[in-house]
């Protein structure tokens, strides 16, 4: 069976709702084989360095002196790109959605077109710098719209292609429940079959599982225990849910925003937003009591969560067709937005956010989702970027009293300077010449080159991340005779390392390491000292 093919955002995926009424919940096992795919060698293909390393973020609306010496304390790497898998019969998937419960990210995936095809991919990020794709599933006949992990399953929206499994009658939409090993995928799969030709959205709490389906759309509420469906209420043109501690907050293209009790599915609130365009999927999310919408072309709408009454907007900063808020996600205060065309927005905290700034990433930004240190962004066919803050993982008793960097976007000591900073700081290049001591406590991020000349000291302790990732042109971290780099927590140096003569590395505690993925270059007389791990074993 074809797809009703609305205009999708970023997924050209219909959210049309049949016209059957029927409301034949099923409870029963998929029918369609489950391909699971766990070798190594084979993952390790779909990632891709070519792009990774450290990212900066520039804010556009600052201009002239101003923009010269601002720097954001918000330091950021791109650890990997996983390349979106191929399904049984050639086709490129594309990534449609995230969720993240601890180490593991899973990434759901569909087909453009009229071929229903899908699939879910598990990422272990525990080790900070090398994502790993631990276990990728093949789920044919079946695109897979959104996903969130509950009680040791996964639960996933979905269509499926009617003319593949006869329990579906006229109407593709399903709402999967996955049980996990140990985290990783099964092909054990309990169904059950709504009267729509997508579910759009869900999410879940420790009791009961929601989803919502499109254009004359419904909410249903589903048991965790029994896998039923013990609750719905009809709303047109449903785009996603979100969950509060009490509540369903279910966003509709045309009927805004409505809030739900959880427990009855009570209608208790609702309010207008933009109206959207016909079919474009869009997401929420929540921060204390503010309401975050994406809006399309309208950008970003925050609302008060508990009057309706709209906060702020954030508009789209140049008009275009691609030019949309597709997705916003929230963590830790800061809003990331995916604005289509546009790449991947930052605004910080405050009474109303502001513009940190756009993330140096390539290609368009369709689908984001931040938790913990990570930002992931997807990027239709162009596959998933995964993206690292680099926050300070302590605080250091002996370096309360520095300051906080703000000397520009590249710092230069002059001889026989000593300077000290600490917190998160994100720069272009550093250059610490002769007789000079640059000390920083933290994290710190360095987007070029780090130089130090003769008779110079860098003290690190914390993180540093320097440089791109294989380069035609290569970053270089350059310890020049009699330089000392002394290292006390974890280097990663996306480019090449240039050890002269007489350079001198020194590794303090027991805990320290270092990695490497460019070229070592050493000199004569060079001296390593201390205790530490080298990742990729470049310092023999």
């Amino acid at each position: 069976m074809k797809k009703n093919v609305y205009l999708f955002s970023f997924l050209a995926l219909s959210l049309l709702i049949s016209c059957d009424d029927n409301n034949d919940n099923k409870n029963d096992q998929s029918l369609d084989s489950i391909t699971i795919t766990s070798d190594q060698n084979t993952l390790n293909q779909r990632l891709d360095y070519t792009n990774s390393g450290v990212i900066a973020i520039e804010n556009g609306s600052l201009t002239g002196k101003t923009a010269e010496n601002t720097v954001t304390s918000f330091p950021l790497v791109q650890i990997a790109e996983i390349k979106p898998p191929v399904d049984a019969n050639g086709k490129t998937l594309q990534a449609s959605h995230v969720t993240v419960n601890g180490n593991y990210a899973y990434v759901s995936y569909i087909t453009r077109g009229d071929v229903y095809s899908g699939a879910i991919d598990v990422i272990d990020v525990s080790d900070p710098y090398k994502p790993k794709l631990v276990t990728s599933a093949l789920i044919p006949n079946t695109d897979i719209t959104s996903l969130t992990y509950s009680n040791g399953s996964l639960i996933i929206g979905a269509a499926k292609d009617v003319d593949k499994d006869p329990l579906l009658g006229s109407n593709p939409a399903v709402v999967f429940n996955m049980p996990l090993s140990s985290g990783l995928l099964t092909d054990k799969l309990t169904t059950n079959y709504l009267e729509s030709r997508v579910t759009t959205d869900v999410a879940a709490n420790t009791s009961n599982y929601f989803a919502v389906t499109g254009d004359n759309g419904s909410l249903f509420k589903i048991s965790t225990s029994t896998k039923a469906v013990t609750g719905k209420t009809a709303m047109a043109d449903l785009r996603s849910i979100a969950l509060t501690s009490d509540k369903v907050v279910t966003l509709s293209g045309t009927k805004g925003v409505n809030i739900y009790n959880q427990t009855t599915l009570a209608l208790q609130k609702s309010f207008t937003t933009s109206t959207d365009v016909s079919g474009a999927k869009r997401t929420m999310d929540i921060d204390g009591t503010k309401l975050l919408v994406s809006e399309g072309p309208n950008g970003l709408g925050v609302y008060d969560i508990n009057t309706g009454s709209k906060l702020q907007t954030i508009a789209i900063s140049a008009a275009g067709e691609d030019n949309v808020t597709n997705a916003v996600s929230v963590n830790d205060g800061y809003a990331f937005l995916a604005n289509g065309a546009l790449g991947l927005n930052v605004y910080q905290p405050g009474t109303q956010y502001s513009l940190l700034g756009s993330v140096g990433i390539t290609g368009s930004s369709n689908y984001v989702k931040s938790s913990g240190n990570y930002i992931y962004v997807a990027s239709g066919t162009g596959g998933l970027k995964i993206i690292k803050m680099e926050k300070p993982n302590t605080t250091f008793a002996n370096c309360s009293s520095y300051s906080i960097y703000n000397q520009g976007k590249d710092l230069i000591l002059n001889s026989n300077d000593v300077k000290s900073y600490q917190g998160a700081t994100s720069i272009n290049s550093i250059i610490v010449n002769s007789g000079a001591t640059l000390t920083h406590c933290g994290a710190i991020s360095v987007l070029s080159n780090l130089t130090l000349n003769s008779g110079g000291t860098f003290n690190m302790t914390g993180s540093l991340s320097q440089g791109k990732y294989q380069q035609s042109n290569p970053t270089e971290l350059i310890i020049n005779s009699n330089s000392l780099l002394q290292i006390q927590g974890s280097v990663v140096i996306w480019g090449n390392l240039t050890l002269n003569s007489g350079a001198k590395i020194n590794f303090i505690g027991n805990d320290s390491s270092i990695t490497i993925y460019g070229k070592v270059t050493k000199g004569s007389n060079v001296t390593i000292t201390g205790n530490y791990k080298d990742t990729e074993n470049k310092l023999k």
